[in-house]
């Protein structure tokens, strides 16, 4: 086994435990007995969640090719991810006893844990960037990407002003669906076959 692929496994399992906390948050709902009210702005942002798990995942095969050196670099390999697995925990409601959820105040609660824990993983997979590849070699706009999606979601953690939200979730989504349709073709033809 190679040095990348112990790291990546280890991140990868970190994602997986994010990405199954959703789906069984939506299965959970599911099941339950009682009244639920879903919201959509509540399902629109945990399939945010679980698409960023995904586009986080597949970013860290660009770390492939590198040497890692430093413990600063696996230790930021792995930590942006436990930001969004809080995320994803702060996302999925307990279920087991309640008879009634109104889903869009549960989010409204949970607002503050979601948005700033998605913020610190901005953050920190930005610096995750520049500690492991070296800033000589970031992009530009993936840097301020990083920065302002971290200072919009810092902002959702204090408003409660569901067109505020349910405009970054919409132009988020389109950033992580137009990342799943680009990025990766452009950037290795190999896995186009």
């Amino acid at each position: 086994m190679t040095q990348f692929e112990f790291l990546m496994m280890i991140a990868s399992v970190v994602v997986a435990v994010g990405m199954t906390e959703i789906v069984g948050g939506w299965g959970r709902l599911a099941r339950a007995d009682g009244e639920i009210k879903f919201d959509w702005l509540h399902l629109g942002w945990t399939i945010y969640i679980l698409l960023l798990s995904v586009q986080y995942w597949i970013g860290m095969w660009s770390y492939r090719e590198l040497r890692i050196e430093y413990v600063g670099q696996i230790f930021f390999l792995v930590v942006p991810t436990l930001f969004l697995v809080l995320s994803a925990f702060a996302m999925s409601p307990d279920v087991v006893n309640r008879s009634q959820i109104d889903m869009r105040t549960y989010y409204l609660e949970k607002r503050r844990v979601v948005f700033l824990s998605l913020a610190v993983f901005s953050l920190a997979a930005w610096l995750a960037d520049i500690v492991i590849v070296g800033y000589e070699r970031l992009e530009v706009s993936f840097m301020l990407f990083s920065i302002v999606s971290g200072l919009v979601l810092c902002a959702l953690a204090y408003s409660q002003r569901v067109w505020l939200h349910g405009a970054v979730l919409v132009f988020l989504i389109g950033s992580v669906i137009a990342y799943f349709f680009s990025h990766v073709a452009v950037q290795d033809q190999r896995w186009l076959g």
